[in-house]
């Protein structure tokens, strides 16, 4: 027995005829990551740059829901959802590391032992 896949509900999505907000945003992720989540680091601009990237993650979902989507909608959504991981997992390193240096945590400290980092939803499943 075959299952039919229903037909695509477009709802009220209209396409695009505004590229440049896409463009403006994927410009504003890449600025805000190597502004603030950069080679060097301070837990203000993390905490900056995760407020100014959740931002965005709404207003292109709103973008996401008002117009059809299309492969630049899909790439921007998924740069600002691999941005708040990067974030994520910066703010939750109370030590430099490698190639990054975190101002507020200059040195490794007596009990730094390297370790993997595993981020969770708030339901506590891994992401």
């Amino acid at each position: 027995m075959k299952l039919k896949i229903p037909d695509w509900e477009y709802g009220t999505a209209v396409p695009s005829d505004e590229a440049i907000v896409v463009e403006h945003n994927w410009n504003e992720v890449r600025t805000c990551m190597w502004d603030y989540v950069g080679i060097v680091r301070t837990n203000k601009r993390l905490e900056r740059a995760a407020r100014r990237i959740q931002t965005l993650r709404q207003e292109i979902r709103q973008y996401y829901l008002d117009y059809l989507v299309n492969h630049d909608i899909l790439e921007l959504r998924n740069i600002t959802a691999v941005a708040e991981l990067i974030i994520r997992s910066a703010q939750m390193r109370k030590e430099s590391r490698g190639l990054h240096f975190t101002l507020d945590y200059p040195s490794l400290g007596d009990s730094f032992r390297p370790r993997d980092t595993v981020i969770a939803d708030k339901a506590g499943d891994h992401i």
